[in-house]
């Protein structure tokens, strides 16, 4: 979801203020959708990692599929838009979705790196990502770039940290390291790189070089 607002703006030029104290309904939709998907990483702290791997894969050949599909075919098309269309950013109508990305980045993540950096990784995206969208619309007031607010990017940022402290067999310092590399994917999103793919595989290199360093 590149460049994901915390807040909708009024458009005033540079002097531009967020509404506040709303939640979009189709911002919710997407965030529950992120949420189920923490189902993943929780299901992959018990899983063997073969095991983990084929689900994953399994997921990003369906969402491919699906993906696919509602590009080429009219009624396919129709039926996604009319369920899902809400929730859709207006990018991905006619390109791959942010639940596509979501899929290849988990899939990069638990093959490349450490089980346990991979599923931080993960929880950076499925809850941190929500947390900035839901707290930045509901309460955004501090705007710190066009979309993206200090209360939506501190949401991230702690609820980041709090995956670090819960989360066993990563580092500290390299956890902390992820959730701020994290948080700054999500504040500085763009277009070219969707945030599904960025903030965890990016989260994920960061905690691996810093966990080889210092450990």
């Amino acid at each position: 979801m590149p460049g994901q607002d915390h807040t909708k703006y009024m458009r005033a030029g540079q002097g531009e203020k967020p509404e506040t104290g709303r939640i979009e309904q189709h911002e919710v939709k997407r965030k529950l959708i992120h949420l189920s998907s923490s189902s993943i990483p929780l299901a992959l702290l018990i899983l063997p990692h073969r095991v983990g791997i084929a689900i994953v894969a399994a997921g990003l050949i369906l969402a491919i599929t699906v993906d696919i599909m509602r590009l080429r075919i009219p009624a396919v098309q129709r039926f996604f838009a009319r369920v899902f269309g809400a929730a859709l950013r207006p990018h991905e109508s006619n390109e791959l979705t942010g639940s596509t990305f979501m899929c290849i980045s988990m899939l990069v993540c638990i093959v490349l790196f450490p089980m346990q950096i991979a599923i931080a990784a993960i929880f950076f995206l499925t809850l941190g990502d929500t947390a900035a969208a839901l707290v930045g619309q509901k309460w955004g007031r501090t705007a710190l770039l066009p979309g993206k607010t200090l209360e939506g990017t501190s949401a991230c940022l702690f609820t980041c940290t709090i995956v670090v402290v819960v989360m066993p067999g990563v580092p500290l310092i390299a956890g902390l390291a992820g959730a701020l590399t994290a948080t700054t994917v999500e504040l500085f999103g763009t277009e070219t790189i969707d945030d599904n793919f960025g903030i965890p595989v990016l989260s994920a290199v960061v905690m691996w070089i810093v966990a080889s360093t210092v450990i």
